[in-house]
C-alpha cells in the first residue's frame, strides 16, 4: 500500500525498494544523492545548486566516457542506454513501465481502436499505460489483414506476419521515438537522480499537479518558441494550437489518415520564424516527419502573407530570409534554405548567449513582450482549413495566472540562453554558400 512521505502525495514501498536499488547499482556510481531526516533518498535536486552542479558533472562525464556528443537531448539518450532494467517504477502505483517509446499516444490509441478493435480508453493515461504497443499487437492483431491495415496507418512496409510488423514498429518508431508513442516515464536529467521523474505516465495526470487535465492543455505548446526568441503574439498563437485539439479528427492533408490535426508552423520557429496565428493542420505524424524544414508550398504562402502585410520571420532571422526567400524555386531550393536558415538561427542564439552573459537582462528584455499574456482569446468560425476566415475575439485580461504565464515566458527564454552557453562541442556555423540577386 502506497503511503504519504513529507509532502509527496503517495510513495509505494515497490518504489522505495526501487530507489535503493537504482542508487546502490554500479551504474550510477559517483553520482550525488542524500537522505533526508528519515533516510530516504532525495530524487530531485535543482538544477542551478551545488548539488545540481554536482550531478551536471557526472552526466557529462559520463556522455563523454560513452561517446555520447553533449547536445540537446544527450543526457535523455544517456538516461536510457545506462538504465539497468529499462522498467521504471511509478512512486505512487508502484507499478513498472517501460522507459521507452512503447506507450500509444492518444491519437494513436485512436488508429489501434479503429483497425484492431481493442477497447483502449485513450483519455485514460492510467489506461494507456497499461499495455506497450508490442502487447497491444499480440492481444488484437489476430489476422493478416489487421496487420497490413496497421502497417499502412503507421506509414510502414507490408508485413509478412505479425511479428515482423511488431519488429518493424520497434525499429522504424519506438527506437526512434516517434511522437506516435511516449516513455511509460518523462526524462529530465540531470535534476532526477537516474534521469527520470518518480511520477510514470500511469499517474502524472492525476497526482502530479503541473500534468492534471487542466494545465496540460497548454503544456509543451509554447516552451520551443520561447527557447528560440520567436516574434508574434505567443499568447494568440498559444491559444489557436489548443483551438485544434477540440476540433474533431479529420483527413490529413498530407496523409489522408483521418485523425486529430496538430498545428503545423508554416514558417518553422526553429528557423527564426514568428510563432503566430499562421498555422497549417497536419497530423501528428506528418508534422514530425517535416521536422525543421519549410516545402516550395510553404514559402510561397509566406509570401502570400507578407504581402498581405503579416509578419512571418522574427527580428533576428529577417535578414536571411529576405536574403533567400526569392531564390527557392522548387522543394530542393526549399531544403536547402531550411538548412541555412537552421544554421544561422543557431549563430542568432549564440550571440543572443554572450550578449546576455556580458549585459545581463535589462538590454535584451526589449525584445521580449510579456504584454503579450494580458489579454483573453476566445475564437468562432474555427475551420482549419481555412484558418484565414476565423473569427478571433480579444479580450483584456489581468490575472495571477496570466501573470504566471508571463513569468514562465520570460524566465524560459533567459534559461534557453543559459542552457545554450553550457553546452560542450557547440559550433558556430557561418555557412558558405551564394544567394542570387531577386
Amino acid at each position: 500500500m502506497a503511503k504519504k512521505h513529507r509532502g509527496e502525495v503517495q510513495t509505494h514501498p515497490n518504489y522505495e525498494k526501487y530507489v535503493e536499488f537504482i542508487v546502490n547499482h554500479p551504474n550510477y556510481k559517483g553520482l550525488y544523492y542524500e537522505r533526508d531526516n528519515e533516510g530516504r533518498v532525495k530524487w530531485v535536486v535543482t538544477g542551478k545548486s551545488h548539488k545540481g552542479q554536482l550531478r551536471q558533472t557526472w552526466w557529462d562525464d559520463q556522455c563523454r566516457k560513452h561517446k555520447i556528443p553533449i547536445q540537446k537531448g544527450c543526457y535523455a539518450k544517456l538516461a536510457r542506454l545506462i538504465h539497468p532494467t529499462g522498467i521504471h517504477v511509478c512512486q505512487c502505483c508502484g507499478e513498472g513501465r517501460s522507459i521507452f517509446y512503447e506507450y500509444p499516444s492518444k491519437n494513436t490509441v485512436s488508429i489501434l481502436n479503429r483497425i484492431l478493435g481493442s477497447n483502449i480508453d485513450k483519455d485514460n493515461d492510467e489506461q494507456r499505460a497499461q499495455l506497450t504497443i508490442r502487447e497491444i499487437v499480440e492481444k488484437w492483431c489476430d489476422t493478416h489483414s489487421k496487420a497490413e491495415a496497421l502497417a499502412k496507418a503507421f506509414n510502414l512496409p507490408k508485413p509478412n506476419n505479425k511479428q515482423e510488423l511488431i519488429d518493424t514498429i520497434y525499429r522504424e518508431m519506438v527506437e526512434k521515438e516517434s511522437s506516435r508513442f511516449s516513455p511509460g516515464v518523462m526524462c529530465n536529467p540531470p535534476d532526477r537522480f537516474n534521469g527520470f521523474h518518480s511520477y510514470a505516465l500511469c499517474c502524472r495526470t492525476k497526482y502530479d499537479t503541473g500534468r492534471h487535465e487542466e494545465n496540460m492543455m497548454t503544456y509543451g505548446q509554447d516552451r520551443r518558441a520561447y527557447e528560440d526568441w520567436s516574434d508574434g503574439d505567443y499568447n494568440l498563437a498559444n491559444r489557436l494550437m489548443g483551438e485544434f485539439r477540440k476540433q474533431p479528427p479529420m483527413p490529413c492533408p498530407i496523409c489522408g489518415n483521418v485523425e486529430k490535426m496538430s498545428a503545423d508552423h508554416i514558417g518553422p520557429i526553429s528557423l527564426g520564424f514568428c510563432h503566430n496565428r499562421h498555422f497549417a493542420p497536419m497530423c501528428n505524424s506528418c508534422n514530425s516527419s517535416k521536422n525543421n524544414r519549410f516545402t516550395k508550398k510553404d514559402v510561397d504562402e509566406l509570401l502570400r502573407i507578407e504581402a498581405e502585410g503579416g509578419q512571418v520571420i522574427s527580428w533576428h532571422s529577417k535578414y536571411i530570409w529576405d536574403a533567400v526567400k526569392h531564390t527557392i524555386k522548387d522543394d530542393a531550393d526549399a531544403k536547402f534554405a531550411s538548412s541555412v536558415m537552421a544554421k544561422c538561427h543557431q549563430n542568432v542564439i549564440n550571440i543572443l548567449s554572450i550578449i546576455y552573459h556580458k549585459t545581463g537582462r535589462d538590454f535584451l528584455l526589449r525584445y521580449l513582450h510579456p504584454e503579450y499574456s494580458l489579454v483573453d482569446y476566445r475564437f468562432d468560425n474555427v475551420d482549419l482549413l481555412n484558418l484565414d476566415e476565423i473569427k478571433i475575439i480579444a479580450t483584456p485580461l489581468d490575472s495571477k495566472n496570466k501573470r504566471k504565464n508571463q513569468e514562465r515566458y520570460v524566465r524560459i527564454a533567459f534559461e534557453s540562453l543559459d542552457e545554450f552557453s553550457k553546452k560542450k562541442n557547440r559550433k558556430n556555423y557561418f555557412p558558405d554558400f551564394v544567394i542570387a540577386s531577386p
